[in-house]
């Protein structure tokens, strides 16, 4: 596992591997299933039909899965998504699917990288 690779991705992987009580390879699984993971499609597909409802739930369980596994910005956005689909505001929340799209990105690239 090419930790800086992962880093570079903007994943924590210091406090990845605390969660996980230091198995690289328990990360590395994880990892590669996250990228099985549809949470992100979800929140598109919900963006382009403007369903706040299904946004909220795709957000959700993004935010769960990017926040067990240390994926910082994914993580802060989803949970700002969240925050804003709670609080009635589902343009504001739609509004950040560019930059999470980019920190997704980011995230998958490196993962995809580091071949696990």
């Amino acid at each position: 596992m090419r930790h800086e690779v992962l880093a570079a991705g903007g994943i924590d992987v210091d406090d990845a591997l605390g969660r996980l009580m230091g198995s690289e390879k328990l990360l590395a699984r994880l990892l590669g299933k996250f990228l099985d993971d549809t949470s992100y499609q979800r929140f598109l597909d919900a963006v382009a039909a403007d369903d706040a409802e299904a946004g909220l739930e795709a957000a959700h369980a993004l935010k769960g899965v990017s926040g067990n596994l240390s994926m910082v910005r994914v993580h802060e956005l989803t949970t700002r998504a969240c925050e804003l689909i709670r609080a009635g505001d589902w343009p504001a929340a739609r509004a950040l699917a560019d930059e999470l799209g980019s920190a997704y990105s980011s995230v998958k690239a490196a993962i995809e990288a580091c071949e696990l």
